[in-house]
């Protein structure tokens, strides 16, 4: 997926005002939240996008990413403290300290065993949206060949990247899936590209873009698996079992399925 769909990005200021905290008693997460401590810390990437991370006018976090992380610490006595940070500052303090977990896939960092990595905590699909009449069905990339699909400039798309170019699939670049529908209601992209989350939650949301305009095809062009990952080297491996029992846990009695269809 990301490299594709998810692959973050953004630019750090140093200055505690940066710092989002859970309550007015994570102020203990302000240091590199250890296994010695009760807080940890959480990189929040800036492409980490709603649903995913929701900041509202009081500077509360919420979003699936903050939700299904404070039901799964709640149990095990850790406070939690969010760090919303560019790419590479945020993954270098992962690794060196500075905070202490973030939520990823696999597929989608480079060399993933430098890191632990817990269960999966819900499924993340790429899906292509279409306009309401459009006849297109995905069923490989041939499907869409001599098509123009919309895109999320700077993004890797695995499953299509080696069909991109003259004489199979054009791409067409853009910054959001707001503009990339944009550019389907214009007929400018036969397709666009998008996070099947992300683009429920915006259609869920957004009433001015007239959800009953678009079809969303139920064929996945790509799958990966979101995970919480620590750091290696820094005592986390038993926190790793620990969430992995409570994701277990939250599965047999519905309280994750609960949390994520809240934002469905």
């Amino acid at each position: 997926m990301r490299v594709s769909m998810r692959t973050i990005l953004g630019t750090l200021s140093l200055s505690l005002c940066l710092l989002l905290s859970e309550s007015a008693g994570g102020a203990a997460g302000l240091a590199s939240g250890t296994p010695g401590k009760n807080g940890m810390v959480m990189l929040i990437a800036y492409a980490d996008v709603p649903p995913y991370y929701i900041a509202d006018s009081k500077d509360q976090n919420n979003g699936i990413l903050m939700d299904v992380l404070r039901a799964v610490t709640r149990p095990l006595n850790r406070t939690v403290t969010f760090r919303r940070l560019p790419d590479k500052r945020g993954w270098d303090m992962l690794e060196h300290g500075g905070v202490d977990l973030y939520a990823s896939a696999r597929e989608w960092v480079d060399d993933p065993d430098r890191f632990l990595w817990t269960n999966p905590l819900m499924t993340n699909e790429d899906v292509l949206v279409y306009r309401v009449g459009s006849p297109l069905i995905y069923s490989g990339a041939e499907s869409l060949f001599g098509k123009t699909v919309a895109c999320i400039k700077g993004f890797v798309y695995p499953a299509l990247q080696a069909h991109f170019g003259p004489g199979a699939i054009e791409r067409i670049d853009t910054t959001s899936p707001e503009a990339m529908l944009e550019l389907l209601t214009l007929g400018r992209a036969d397709a666009a590209l998008v996070n099947h989350t992300e683009i429920r939650w915006i259609l869920r949301t957004q009433n001015d873009l007239k959800r009953h305009r678009f079809r969303i095809d139920p064929h996945p062009v790509d799958r990966a698996f979101y995970r919480f990952l620590f750091p290696k080297g820094r005592g986390w491996k038993p926190m790793v079992g620990q969430f992995n029992r409570r994701l277990q846990t939250m599965r047999e009695d519905g309280s994750l399925k609960a949390i994520l269809g809240r934002y469905r």
